[in-house]
């Protein structure tokens, strides 16, 4: 008679150990399991490869003949677990895990399983990349910056060997020069290319959403906030580079925390406990006098030095005449290879007057001015006159002026800023922490303002 309770028994046994051999040999962990006796009773491929030391040399060995100061045997006999342990062997930084196995509360063997410390931080780079899923990536290059002056040439060899070294790096320049386009160039001339580019514009969000979005948030941190939280820029650009472009003009409360992630190389998102350690290589820029903002009070004089470790100073279009030329001619190629065939004697006669323009708006200005001119002559509006034709491509206004109405600006800014905040001081009977909320800043911001437009 067939006892089918055995033979359901014994299938069950036969799969679960078919199961438990799967789990052993394709595990991404090492593993190393003794007996009571400290015999190895199993190991699998993975240990063997990074041991270097062949299953059979070690199978139903004592554990001790190999690691004479084994770890595993003082779990086995104290019942201790021993979680994330650091540990080098041959020559390679692995975490190990140990914990000790039990049958009717008798310690009967024990496990180790390990990871190799560079195995896992590429996992979780890996990681990483397929749940942010945004492309963050630098699409230039060095090679994408068309020059032929030496005073460019010399700066880009050196942003070269800034490239080299993860220190922070500090770009001026004035608008349009292409402050993105070397540090996009830097990060894909440096060891972290393979890894995330992070761009951010520093004025186009205001100061309560700008830190959320550098630094994440929790699931609770506000009336609002997304579920599960969100990862900010800083966690995002891990083990790459993050670019805060207009740094210049982060409020002060922000510029605090970005001290803090520069000196410690953890953020902490808002509304969280937890502490996150990130690697990233940060490289900003401005078009602004960092040291006369420090004066007038702007900018952290501790975060200036931090991110000013190495500084790159990009040449204006003015002081690099020699590219106006080239540039344009490789605009025309791209963008209408053919009208500049046609064109080409008349194209050139014009790059020549406006060789002894200055571009106060640099390479942006520059493109703007080759993009009137593509569409004169595809409509055949040009002008036999081609000092006329000058005067139909530029904007009319100097250096000079564009100061003066920026100067303007800013100052129309502060007169409305200034009022809106005595007519909500008034409004508010006083009350700073209310004006500050309304105004979406910090109370120690606010003060800084009531103290700049000397309101009282």
């Amino acid at each position: 008679m067939i006892n089918m309770n055995s033979n359901k028994n014994d299938f069950k046994t036969k799969l679960d150990l078919e199961v438990f051999k799967t789990v052993l040999n394709f595990s991404y962990s090492g593993i190393v399991v003794i007996n009571k006796d400290k015999i190895i009773v199993n190991i699998n491929k993975w240990a063997e490869e990074f041991l270097n030391m062949p299953i059979p040399e070690m199978l139903y060995k004592e554990t001790t003949d190999f690691f004479p100061d084994s770890d595993l045997v003082k779990v086995l006999q104290t019942g201790e677990v021993h979680k994330n342990r650091l540990a080098i062997r041959n020559n390679k930084k692995i975490i190990i895990n140990r914990i000790p196995i039990y049958s009717d509360n008798e310690i009967i063997g024990a496990v180790a399983l390990f990871q190799d410390v560079n195995k896992i931080q590429e996992n979780e780079m890996d990681i990483r990349n397929k749940i942010i899923d945004t492309g963050f990536f630098a699409k230039y290059n060095f090679d994408d910056i068309i020059h032929k002056s030496q005073n460019m040439a010399d700066v880009i060899k050196i942003a070269k060997i800034y490239a080299k070294t993860s220190s922070a790096i500090l770009i001026n320049g004035e608008s349009g020069t292409g402050k993105e386009l070397f540090a996009q160039s830097i990060h894909n001339y440096s060891d972290r290319k393979d890894c995330p580019f992070v761009a951010l514009n520093c004025t186009t969000l205001p100061e309560s959403i700008l830190e959320s979005e550098l630094f994440g948030y929790s699931e609770a941190s506000f009336t609002g906030a997304k579920k599960g939280g969100k990862m900010g820029l800083f966690q995002q650009a891990h083990r790459g580079t993050i670019f805060l472009d207009e740094i210049g003009e982060i409020p002060l409360s922000v510029q605090a925390k970005l001290l803090r992630v520069l000196q410690e190389k953890q953020i902490r998102p808002i509304g969280s406990n937890k502490i996150i350690p990130v690697d990233v290589r940060i490289i900003s820029a401005t078009n602004k006098n960092l040291i006369e903002e420090v004066e007038k009070g702007n900018f952290r004089l501790d975060l200036m030095y931090r991110l000013n470790v190495l500084n790159l100073k990009i040449p204006p279009l003015r002081e690099r005449k020699e590219d106006i030329i080239l540039f344009s001619i490789n605009y025309f190629t791209k963008v209408n290879h053919a009208l500049y065939s046609k064109n080409k004697k008349t194209i050139m006669n014009i790059l020549n007057l406006l060789s002894n323009h200055d571009f106060p708006g640099n390479i942006r200005e520059l493109e703007n001015v080759l993009s009137r001119l593509t569409l004169l002559l595809e409509a055949n509006l040009l002008k036999d006159d081609l000092n006329m034709v000058i005067d139909q491509l530029i904007d009319k206004y100097s250096s000079s002026s564009i100061q003066n109405i920026n100067n303007n600006v800013s100052l129309t800014l502060e007169n409305t800023e200034k009022q809106e905040i005595i007519d909500l001081l008034i409004q508010m009977k006083g009350s700073k922490n209310d004006v500050a909320k309304h105004m979406g800043i910090s109370r120690s911001t606010l003060w800084k303002k009531i103290k700049k437009y000397n309101i009282n």
